[in-house]
């Protein structure tokens, strides 16, 4: 028997459809969906991930007649999977359905009991308060360095608006108003489409004079009209104020009523959007604070960062809005990887446990006498982790980390001395 043989999975025919890299999105196309189902399938939910769905969920939950929900802070070194957890999380909240049918729950392989149940009641709490929404991106994304502008762009295109504020504002004025549809239809009987002039907002000749066709009440001269859009739908260049974000929030996914779904916020990579910087660490704080108080307890607020809040001076000042910490660690990634890459077959495991019993004796005598060598707990390990044995994942684990810390830096300081 040859080793591909012993997997429950064929490693050669195993195609990692994110190359391994989860990116945090809202799957509105049929290759991200695809993506997305890929990583709910092989999602393996237990060890902190299950601790931190279920310690989420829960908080949530106890929240929702509260007039503030606690934010989380998810934490780790690279690599560890925060992204991936809070990209799970956010389409097992909404229970995502995909074109075929499937529904994202019924795609993880096997989830907690306790997560089952705590997602069960945020069905019912979503039904009894209206509906249910999830938002979720990476921070900076498309280049907005504002804290509250990053938010709500986030937000716009988990709804299907375009990012840049100036034009969600003006999509949703038009919605308010009940002009969307007309205008839709007044570009389409001339050959345009609100997509191609939308770009265009304060020049474009053909949405003007749709806005004129469909409201009597605007100036009947299409010059006028771009004037008008130019000063109520202005591009922002600096961040807007928290009344404005709210507002926006409000606009955006609220019901006819003012209610608002059940929603969840997922902003992947926040420490590095902060990047040291104290400033966007206090606006940070402050949105965050903002958002958890200002719309009746029905907002969940999850973040990631490489860095506990309490490790980096920066982030400190987030203790208190980020509540509820979870953090990962390396023992998760590898029962990841034991999972969804290693696993052998069940008739393999005895044979092959047999077989690292009669080299065991070979086994301990790598790396002997370094701080590498064999352990006890090592013997635990032999045939999940097979072909790679403990003692070598120890050695490249250290041959990698003496590559940063000493391979790096020589590499920057030739970089600038020349």
């Amino acid at each position: 028997m040859i080793n591909k043989e012993l997997f429950a999975k064929d490693p050669l025919a195993l195609d990692l459809l994110n190359n391994g890299v989860s990116r945090v999105t809202n799957a509105r196309d049929a290759n991200e969906e695809k993506v997305v189902r890929f990583e709910l399938q092989t999602f393996v939910c237990d060890g902190q991930y299950a601790a931190g769905l279920t310690r989420i969920l829960r908080s949530y939950l106890t929240s929702l007649d509260k007039p503030e929900q606690a934010a989380a802070w998810v934490s780790g070194f690279y690599g560890c999977g925060k992204s991936h957890l809070v990209k799970m999380l956010r389409f097992l909240w909404t229970n995502h359905k995909f074109g075929d049918g499937a529904a994202a729950r019924s795609l993880v392989n096997e989830l907690p009991a306790e997560i089952e149940e705590l997602l069960k009641e945020l069905d019912t709490e979503a039904k009894r308060r209206g509906s249910i929404h999830a938002a979720a991106g990476t921070m900076g994304e498309g280049g907005v360095r504002h804290a509250r502008l990053s938010v709500l762009s986030i937000i716009f295109r988990s709804l299907g608006l375009p990012g840049a504020f100036h034009q969600a504002s003006f999509l949703l004025w038009l919605k308010q108003n009940g002009h969307l549809e007309k205008v839709k239809a007044n570009l389409k009987q001339n050959g345009r489409s609100l997509e191609q002039e939308l770009p265009n907002l304060f020049v474009s000749p053909h949405l003007a004079a749709a806005l004129v066709a469909c409201d009597p009440t605007l100036p009947q001269n299409a010059a006028e009209v771009r004037t008008l859009l130019t000063a109520q739908f202005p591009e922002r260049k600096s961040d807007i104020s928290n009344d404005d974000m709210l507002r926006a929030i409000r606009a955006a996914l609220g019901d006819e009523k003012g209610g608002l779904p059940c929603t969840l916020v997922v902003l992947d990579e926040v420490q590095q959007f902060i990047a040291g910087n104290a400033q966007i660490a206090y606006d940070i704080q402050e949105m965050a604070e903002v958002l958890c108080k200002n719309l009746d307890g029905k907002l969940l607020l999850v973040a990631t960062g490489q860095s506990a809040l309490t490790d980096v001076p920066n982030l400190q000042r987030l203790l208190a809005r980020f509540k509820i910490p979870v953090q990962l660690t390396d023992a998760d990634v590898d029962s990841v990887i034991r999972t969804v890459l290693l696993q052998k077959r069940p008739d393999c495991t005895e044979l092959l446990a047999n077989l690292m019993e009669e080299c065991v004796g070979e086994i301990s005598r790598q790396l002997a006498q370094s701080r590498l060598a064999t352990r006890q707990e090592d013997r635990s390990f032999y045939v999940t982790d097979y072909p790679l044995l403990p003692v070598r994942r120890r050695f490249w684990e250290c041959a990698m980390l003496l590559e940063e810390a000493v391979v790096e830096p020589i590499v920057r300081y030739a970089i600038h001395r020349a």
